[in-house]
């Protein structure tokens, strides 16, 4: 009993003694994609755009809270673990030991020093200034690291700290659909002689050509559509793994549960559990814009036809009935494609322009969408509009070959179907086919075409997918 109490005192005396850097190398820095969980939560929990504190760690520190040898990551000037927060430099009580060895802790005081620097009065403000759009946070960002010299674009346009920000974003988050996106006006910056802090004029306030929302502070049950940047978005499944489902741009789904994060370093973007029509995975959520419940119809067969009327809808090319669908399976009348054309198409018709059809009653709440199609003869080429036939698809390719003559390329051969010999106008339906506006064979030309089958015709021709 004796030696196994002398034991624990040697081990005891052995602890205290043992050097602050062999203990201090126990601590290591967690997965990275777990890491990236602790700042998109904090930043939800705050009310900032996660993209944005991602970013900021990644510029700062890397990512790291730690050293290699487990000694907390801190700089010459001060900075400390991941967000590389300065005791000195922040206005708020800080625990400095915990800011060393608790990287939850070190993650939480950064997002309330970027807080801090958001609700600055004598900073110049952005657009409205609301939190959920990522330019917004601009001089809020450059405050982070500090108002000098140094940060002002003018004099340090490729290396000013929120420049090297937006620019991490930019490329890991996958922002990148125009050079308009994180595009910002010349700001007008002051400086005393012979200091080089910034100074602002009062209650500046600037305009962006572009507002980029959040991509990454939806909640369940919240309905987003896919961008087409990139065509088609392959949906993974619950390991993140690729699928073989293409997602078409503008396929509405819903989100069902929280995002998961990944451990690629180049990867800021994360993966959000979604569900569509028979859909049911993940997508990135660099690809997931907001919208509503007028992207959804009750009755679309699948996710691609879920994305025509989507996009149809998003464009105010069509509406739904009031019961919620959008009558997908019914035939689909002229009066109808007439509307259809003048919305998308934008048609023009001289003021004192007279009807030739003697078939279209004036109290017919289509009357001058009709007059607009026969005028521009995209209807009533045998001399009646018949606005209440229904459209077969033989009348749909000459229809779209003409309306949308300029989104085709003339067909480079003439494709047989199986049915030739029905088809009235093969020069129409071939220019249709070639450029994959339909993919069927035989094309049955006399059948009707249903509401949603004109849809993806109108989708195919406008969306690269």
């Amino acid at each position: 009993m004796k030696k196994w109490i002398a034991g624990i005192v040697m081990l005891a005396i052995f602890l205290v003694l043992l050097p602050t850097s062999i203990l201090a190398s126990e601590k290591q820095n967690p997965p990275l994609d777990e890491i990236r969980q602790k700042l998109a939560d904090e930043a939800r929990k705050q009310g900032i755009p996660p993209e944005i504190l991602k970013a900021i760690a990644e510029t700062e520190s890397q990512y790291k809270q730690f050293n290699k040898d487990g000694t907390p990551n801190i700089t010459p000037d001060g900075g400390i673990g991941i967000m590389q927060v300065t005791p000195a430099n922040v206005d708020i009580p800080v625990d400095v030991d915990r800011l060393k060895t608790d990287i939850d802790y070190n993650i939480e005081i950064g997002a309330k020093v970027l807080l801090k620097k958001w609700n600055l009065s004598y900073l110049p403000k952005i657009n409205n200034h609301d939190k959920s759009v990522l330019e917004n946070w601009y001089f809020a960002i450059m405050a982070y690291n500090g108002l000098s010299k140094r940060n002002d674009p003018s004099f340090n346009p490729n290396n000013a700290y929120q420049e090297r920000v937006y620019a991490r974003i930019e490329s890991a988050s996958l922002l990148y659909i125009s050079d308009e996106y994180f595009s910002f006006p010349a700001f007008d910056i002051r400086y005393e002689e012979n200091d080089e802090r910034m100074f602002f004029p009062p209650d500046k306030n600037y305009q962006t050509t572009k507002q980029i929302n959040s991509q990454e502070m939806y909640k369940k049950g919240d309905i987003i559509y896919l961008d087409e940047r990139d065509e088609s978005v392959l949906l993974r499944d619950k390991n993140l793994k690729k699928t073989d489902i293409n997602l078409w741009p503008y396929t509405p789904l819903t989100i069902t549960g929280s995002p998961k994060e990944t451990s690629n370093y180049a990867n800021d973007f994360a993966y959000y559990p979604v569900k569509g029509v028979t859909a049911n995975g993940y997508v990135a959520s660099s690809y997931a814009n907001k919208g509503d419940k007028s992207l959804l119809f009750s009755d679309p067969i699948d996710d691609k036809r879920a994305a025509a009327l989507a996009f149809a809808a998003l464009n105010d090319y069509v509406q739904g009935y009031p019961d919620g669908s959008f009558g997908s399976q019914k035939p689909l009348k002229r009066e109808h494609v007439a509307v259809m054309l003048d919305s998308i198409l934008n048609l023009q018709v001289p003021y004192d322009y007279q009807m030739a059809a003697d078939d279209v009653k004036k109290n017919n709440p289509y009357y001058n969408h009709l007059k607009k199609a026969e005028y521009n003869k995209l209807l009533g080429g045998g001399g009646k509009l018949r606005p209440e036939e229904h459209l077969t698809r033989s009348q749909m390719a000459q229809v779209m070959s003409e309306a949308f003559a300029d989104h085709y390329a003339t067909p480079s051969k003439q494709h047989i179907f199986d049915d030739q010999r029905k088809i009235w106008n093969p020069e129409a339906v071939n220019t249709i086919y070639d450029n994959d506006v339909t993919i069927a064979d035989p094309f049955r030309p006399t059948e009707e075409i249903t509401r949603s089958q004109f849809a993806i015709f109108i989708y195919r021709t406008l969306v690269n997918y």
